[in-house]
């Protein structure tokens, strides 16, 4: 039987970040969420040798289309704004769609339902694993990455970059959720980080900003 291709960097980190087997429900602000997602698309990008990084700032290195739509929309977008060159501006302005842009990518792979509440429709929408079929492709990601922590297995290096975002938006606690291990485990989270390449570091280093500046933000509107 053939291996099923992988799923772009972005739907992995949905599937890590949104709670697609129980609740529905995000594990983090949805605000949180989108900013790391924003980070994985410019990463896919990264990948498919279409975008460099140095330091803050972002090159397009090919204008050449790439497959996947999502991807080609955000490459499309950097080309047309060529004035626009670092990456917090960047993630900022991804961010409001991010969320729902991935999940589509996910609703038409066949992995995702949108459940939208019929009555009160101001309240954001649900994301469930679409049937049985798929229930061990969207339940894989956080399992995976939470089995390469726990038994200090290689780690390639997309999920490096996956780690790298779930860890700068928050999630590492959900993967480790045991306090029995997670010493050991977030130690050797740091040493898989620490050998991330600068390109995807600098895309992670500015997640994790933008995320703590957006919690910073909402604490001090609230309080």
């Amino acid at each position: 039987m053939a291996s099923r291709p992988p799923l772009p960097l972005a739907d992995d980190l949905f599937l890590v970040a949104w709670d697609v087997t129980i609740s529905g429900q995000p594990r983090l602000h949805p605000h949180s969420i989108g900013l790391a997602l924003s980070g994985a698309l410019l990463a896919e990008l990264v990948f498919a040798g279409r975008l460099a990084v140095r330091e803050e700032r972002l090159t397009v290195t090919s204008p050449a289309p790439v497959p996947d739509p999502l991807a080609a929309g955000v490459l499309a977008e950097l080309v047309a704004h060529p004035q626009h060159t670092t990456i917090p501006t960047w993630l900022a302005y991804l961010e409001t769609q991010a969320v729902a842009k991935v999940a589509d990518r996910l609703i038409a792979a066949g992995l995702l339902v949108r459940e939208q509440p019929r009555l009160l429709r101001h309240r954001p929408a649900k994301y469930k694993y679409a049937d049985r079929t798929v229930y061990g492709r969207a339940a894989w990601p956080p399992e995976r990455l939470r089995g390469c922590l726990l038994a200090h297995r290689p780690v390639a290096e997309q999920d490096m970059m996956l780690l790298a975002l779930a860890d700068g938006c928050g999630l590492t606690p959900t993967l480790l959720n045991d306090p029995a291990v997670r010493r050991t485990a977030e130690e050797y989270l740091a040493a898989v980080l620490r050998a991330l390449p600068a390109p995807l570091t600098a895309i992670a280093r500015q997640v994790r900003s933008s995320v703590g500046d957006a919690v910073l933000t909402y604490r001090t509107h609230r309080f």
